[in-house]
């Protein structure tokens, strides 16, 4: 399903251009202002570009129900009973929250989802993390000596092309954690720079550095800290002053696991019991580079790159041809400028190593502690390159201007700037219509599913309550389940008991209760329950058994000695 050149028109689009357009003049006539007036327009765009992310009482397609049950259940464990969640009884019969690579608890995101409620907060947490990527992008352009508007439209090739808002579509709130990775490449650069002349000042952007690390794995992006390790190993081998970088990328990821370790340490005690066992292989996507940053294609595309595994949102990286002809533009600087070869080198380089699917899926095979998912994502890596250089052929263009209006007059600013203020506006309709199109396919089902509350505290079911969508694609209804009290099997974490051994009220010949005792003369009654403790009495005159009806996992105590594990329950 293509997105049709006709969104470029839509009065939404059209709107998004005219304020783009009117952002870039303003940066023109405001000098002393012009990289915080670049911030304010982005965020003006935000809301415009992805208007279907704008609430309207829908729920979210594909993983957006499990993420939506997930997030649900950390939410009321937290406000409802006052405590951090270690245990996640509602998944898949239970698993580890605290030790989840995906647990939110410890992100800022999550605020918004505390007070706004799930289906609300995660949208406005998709907007903000979008515009704040834009942010590190104008911030990183302007460490690198770009101008206010090059790094203007930058910023808008990278937020607002599909390669992480075809991710948001698919459900995957773990690409919030994108909005740090300029932010981390502008502290790490900044505190190389300074290493050469004021180490104690190298020393707290280093610490800065390792904060965003650690705040990019409390936000789930654990698939991005691997990738932006590697970018640090390309970043050693190119700098002139090897030693500084290293110095300064060793103290980074020091701090990082220091600040990093109230979640590590549980997610690696819950890996030393499950670790990841499958790696999703993703295609060769070389001879599909045309499709992947031009192809306007929409979520649900499954066929676009030959033997794709995967949806295409593990592929679309859409940036448009007016980003891509600034690329070329800023090429003419490749002798004359360090920066433009880096900058061009990394972007190959990732664009090769994502390609490379199939090609890597032995190695992955044979290494489960690592994070592993479709190394097609590492594209995302190419696009912030991309998006710099586009970046800084707009600024070459801008500079060719200027010579060929400087004559023995005057000439004012607006006019030098003119042509690129009219590329910002083309480039702001092309990525905007597309990434406003991708948004209206996020959150498109009704709510309105009628389910009994659960008897017990917790009750467990296998019913997906599948619904169909206008589109005819048919969806699961998990978090219908979770908000009526009961724990579903409708999805699974990765990183988990791999066959949930909880009865559930399915199994009409077996005793689906929370609590059984193994003496048929026996009594048991539920005195309490949290998700993190259970309380009860029993009575009996023999020695018995009590299991719950929950998953076994290593960590349990009863009565301050470890459970005992009764058919994987």
């Amino acid at each position: 399903m293509l997105s049709p050149w006709s969104d470029l028109v839509s009065p939404f689009a059209l709107a998004a251009g005219a304020i783009a357009v009117l952002g870039a003049l303003l940066i023109s006539v405001l000098p002393r202002y012009r990289w915080l007036t670049a911030g304010i327009v982005l965020a003006i765009l935000t809301p415009i570009l992805l208007l279907g992310f704008l609430p309207n009482g829908q729920w979210g397609i594909s993983d957006w129900d499990y993420y939506f049950s997930y997030h649900e259940v950390v939410r009321s464990m937290t406000l409802g009973y006052g405590e951090v969640p270690t245990w996640n009884p509602y998944i898949c019969g239970g698993t580890s929250a605290v030790g989840d690579p995906e647990f939110p608890l410890f992100t800022p995101t999550f605020l918004l989802e505390l007070i706004f409620g799930v289906p609300v907060g995660l949208r406005l947490a998709a907007m903000a993390t979008t515009a704040i990527g834009g942010f590190g992008i104008l911030a990183l352009a302007h460490r690198l000596k770009l101008s206010p508007h090059a790094g203007f439209i930058a910023a808008l090739a990278f937020s607002f092309g599909s390669v992480t808002i075809l991710e948001l579509v698919e459900g995957h709130p773990n690409v919030f954690s994108v909005m740090y990775i300029p932010w981390i490449f502008w502290a790490w650069l900044t505190a190389y720079l300074r290493s050469s002349d004021n180490r104690r000042a190298s020393r707290l952007w280093a610490l800065l550095t390792g904060a965003l690390l650690a705040a990019t794995f409390y936000q789930s992006g654990i698939y991005l800290l691997m990738y932006v390790a590697g970018a640090f190993v390309f970043l050693l081998a190119i700098v002139n002053r090897r030693v500084d970088a290293l110095r300064v990328t060793i103290t980074a990821g020091l701090w990082a696991l220091g600040l990093a370790a109230m979640k590590l340490f549980p997610v690696l005690l819950w890996l030393s019991q499950f670790q990841d066992q499958a790696y999703a292989s993703s295609a060769s996507t070389l001879t599909s580079l045309n499709d992947i940053f031009l192809g306007r294609f929409l979520h649900g595309n499954e066929d676009v790159v030959p033997n794709q595994g995967g949806g295409w949102h593990e592929y679309g990286a859409y940036v448009g041809p007016f980003v891509l002809a600034l690329v070329l533009v800023a090429l003419a600087r490749l002798r004359s400028s360090r920066v433009v070869r880096i900058l061009l080198l990394g972007a190959a380089l990732s664009l090769f190593i994502s390609s490379s699917g199939p090609l890597l899926k032995p190695l992955f095979d044979q290494a489960p502690w690592l994070p592993r998912s479709n190394i097609s994502r590492l594209v995302l890596f190419t696009v912030l390159p991309v998006s710099l250089l586009a970046g800084i052929g707009l600024d070459l263009i801008t500079e060719k201007t200027s010579k060929l209006l400087v004559t023995r007059k005057r000439v004012a600013p607006i006019s030098v700037a003119l042509v690129g203020i009219i590329l910002i506006g083309l480039v702001t309709i092309d990525v905007g219509s597309m990434s406003q199109a991708l948004s209206k396919q996020a959150f498109r089902l009704t709510p309105a599913i009628e389910l009994e509350s659960a008897i017990h505290p917790i009750e467990y079911t296998i019913a997906r309550h599948v619904t169909r969508d206008s589109a005819g694609v048919d969806h699961t209804r998990a978090y219908a389940a979770t908000l009526a009290g009961f724990g579903t099997q409708s999805y699974c974490t990765v990183l988990g008991p791999s066959e949930p051994a909880v009865k559930t009220r399915q199994h009409h010949d077996e005793n689906q209760s929370l609590l059984q005792v193994s003496d048929p003369d026996g009594l048991i009654s539920l005195v309490s329950w949290k998700p993190n403790e259970i309380v009860a009495a029993v009575n009996t005159t023999v020695s018995a058994a009590v299991v719950v009806n929950a998953n076994f996992a290593r960590g349990w105590l009863v009565n301050g000695e470890p459970a005992r594990e009764i058919s994987n329950r």
